[in-house]
């Protein structure tokens, strides 16, 4: 902790005294994808964490920042296709501006991209626009000429290298193959993997920097891992590897993915092995390591699959590298140890609001803990879906004895599902938390799981349970998988439930238009239900963004009279809290 404070404060002196060149002070999205018009976000810290809702805006601002350096595109991440086809409005195009440093004149430059339709909507420069709130161009000078266009009607583009390291998405060659194949059997996977390792462990016997199979290049790269690279990972995760070998190849599948082959003083074993978090961490410090003086650094997530101490040796040697090579680090997470360990300027907290997304006027570390779940002591803490639900549990608590109620605090997740019951039940299992999920009904396929006895778990069981689990959009990670595994059914078992329904906006129909057709549909999805409570809404001239149909909910659920079908529904909840809170309050 003191080495963090001591790296932040040597940070803060070589920011105030303008080291920092080509550092974007300034983002503001005149009309960019689901942001409120003309929001503006200021970056006031070498390392921005950014903090809000899943689909909150986080990974948007990240992709927009990835394409603000010169010969660099936007449209790397977002392009209209005929699904999902881009706004090519002439007169209000998607667009944004943002100001950076310029060292060498000592002042602040203001540059512009816009989206046309090139290309699938690629992103150019533009001149500056006074209605936006940019600043006129003065006039070239020798001092400052070599910054403008040749034309001198704009500001040039920064100049540095993004790089974009998203662990969400990062997967090992395993389980890329493994889990994301075809409708095969295990058996048939298993036969397959075991034939085309065997090509994978001559590469590595023999170090093979090249191989063909089938005609058909498989090797992209084949190294040991320095062993300062090797040491940084190694007080990352506080493990003991004596080396490491990282392979890129492609002989699972098509696609090119990593292997890594640890070895310690006991024993050597590839990424099948390991946890998701030792590959993610492997594969950000080789990309860190690649990074130079003023670059541009961008993180979706690092966090995943890390345990908080992980994340803080993470967060450490992220801040040696600001303050070495004066780089900007720009960070999307749900990690409140970031939030922690970095000052309040480093943070930018986002919510949601009927215009579109918003920055919080005030970020503070209290928001952020909040919009993070960070827990309170003292309390059983509810961990909802979203907003919809936490007004549902708040409904249901009333007739929860004031014994239980009054010990517990209810807050929603926004993360969704599946980050819930995948890094969120791990991280609160770890940590001995006191939660309670409450999660949609859409849910309930993945509770025939918490019936199985831990016991019982084979090797062939467990990779069957997991692979299902995982095609619910639910991963279990670490190296020891029948043991995680059985954390993770012990955990959910006690202390996850499942609303009746297959989400709120189910009941929030109900209680608008209990006669509309869908309510009869016992297949309605989620995003059905989701859909026809915006289209009431809009019908009526109502709001329809979340805090406005969480409103409406609370005065609608209030209004129920006993015995009517959404009241039961109600009831059935509050026992089902009950019955949780009894037996956390026992254990």
């Amino acid at each position: 902790m003191s080495q963090i404070n001591s790296l932040i404060e040597a940070i803060t002196k070589k920011f105030n005294d303008n080291e920092f060149d080509k550092f974007i002070h300034e983002i503001n999205f005149p009309k960019f994808k689901s942001f409120a018009p003309n929001t503006k976000i200021s970056l006031d810290f070498p390392v921005t964490v950014l903090v809000g809702p899943n689909g909150g805006g986080k990974s948007s601002i990240l992709q927009a920042a990835w394409g603000m350096p010169l010969k660099h595109s936007t449209s790397r991440f977002w392009f209209s296709t005929p699904v999902d086809p881009m706004d090519f409005d002439s007169i209000n195009q998607n667009r944004y501006w943002y100001a950076h440093y310029v060292k060498k004149i000592n002042q602040v430059v203001e540059c512009r991209k816009m989206c046309g339709n090139k290309r699938h909507g690629y992103w150019e420069p533009t001149r500056p626009s006074q209605q936006e709130g940019m600043k006129v161009m003065p006039p070239a000078s020798p001092r400052t000429s070599e910054f403008m266009s040749p034309s001198g009607d704009r500001w040039n583009q920064v100049k540095r290298t993004p790089y974009y390291i998203n662990s969400k998405t990062e997967s090992s060659a395993f389980e890329r193959f493994f889990y994301s194949s075809g409708n095969t059997t295990l058996e048939a996977r298993q036969d397959y993997f075991v034939k085309y390792s065997r090509q994978l462990k001559s590469a590595i016997d023999k170090e093979l920097k090249s191989l063909e199979y089938y005609g058909v290049e498989r090797i992209k790269e084949n190294f040991v891992i320095p062993k300062p690279q090797l040491d940084i990972i190694n007080n990352i995760l506080k493990k003991s590897y004596k080396s490491a070998r990282y392979i890129s190849h492609a002989l699972y599948d098509k696609n090119f993915s990593p292997s890594v082959i640890f070895e310690t003083e006991q024993r050597r074993y590839s990424e099948c092995f390991a946890g998701s978090g030792e590959l993610a961490v492997v594969n950000c410090v080789l990309a860190l390591e690649k990074v130079e003086k003023f670059d541009l650094l961008l993180l979706d997530e690092p966090e995943t699959s890390l345990h908080p101490g992980a994340q803080t040796s993470l967060l450490e040697y992220i801040l040696g590298i600001v303050k070495s090579k004066l780089i900007q680090v720009i960070i999307s997470t749900h990690s409140p140890t970031f939030v922690e360990l970095l000052p309040t300027n480093a943070l930018i907290v986002l919510d949601e609001s009927s215009e579109g997304i918003v920055v919080r006027t005030e970020s503070t570390k209290a928001s952020a803990f909040r919009r993070l779940g960070h827990l309170e002591k003292n309390k059983i803490t509810i961990v909802t879906e979203d907003k919809l639900l936490e007004t549902l549990v708040k409904r249901a608590l009333e007739r929860v004895p004031p014994e239980l109620s009054r010990k517990t605090v209810v807050f929603p997740a926004d993360v969704g599902a599946s980050e819930m019951l995948s890094n969120q039940v791990r991280a609160y299992s770890q940590t001995g938390a006191n939660v309670i999920m409450v999660l949609d009904g859409d849910q309930s396929a993945i509770t025939q799981i918490f019936d199985v006895d831990p016991k019982d778990l084979s090797t062939s069981s467990t990779e069957k349970h997991i692979k299902f689990l995982k095609d619910n959009n639910v991963s279990i990670v670490g190296s020891d998988q029948e043991l995680n595994l059985e954390l993770w059914i012990n955990w959910c078992k006690k202390r996850v439930i499942l609303i009746d329904d297959t989400c709120p906006e189910q009941l929030l129909l109900e209680l608008i238009n209990k006669d509309h057709p869908l309510l009869k549909d016992l297949n309605a999805t989620n995003k059905k239900f989701k859909d026809a409570v915006r289209g009431e809404l809009k019908s009526q001239s109502n709001d329809r963004d979340s805090s406005a149909q969480a409103s409406l909910f609370k005065y609608l659920l209030g209004k129920v009279k006993s015995g009517e079908p959404v009241d039961l529904k109600i009831a059935s909840l509050a026992e089902k809290l009950r019955v949780k809170l009894i037996e956390l309050e026992k254990s």
